[in-house]
């Protein structure tokens, strides 16, 4: 077997993960978790110092309350992720 070796560039990584095309799919995904939670909860676009990002949350009383009951988006977090998205 050859050995080999190989350096990632660090600026050229942070360059992709903060990229418009990386954002637009997190929202993507955000976007897919919050309507499979249902009525109340709401994704919103997150800018972070090396990456880009997205956030799901219960976006009023009765979400959140739901949420906290049901644990709805940890399931909806694991069932998106298995489903293959």
């Amino acid at each position: 077997m050859s050995k080999i070796k190989f350096k990632l560039n660090g600026y050229g990584v942070r360059a992709i993960l903060k990229s418009s095309e990386m954002q637009s799919l997190c929202q993507e995904e955000a976007d897919k978790m919050a309507s499979a939670a249902g009525p109340g909860y709401v994704s919103e676009p997150r800018a972070y110092t090396q990456r880009s990002g997205a956030a799901v949350y219960p976006s009023n009383a009765d979400a959140w309350r739901d949420n906290l009951k049901n644990n709805t988006l940890e399931k909806v977090i694991r069932n998106v992720r298995s489903s293959g998205s």
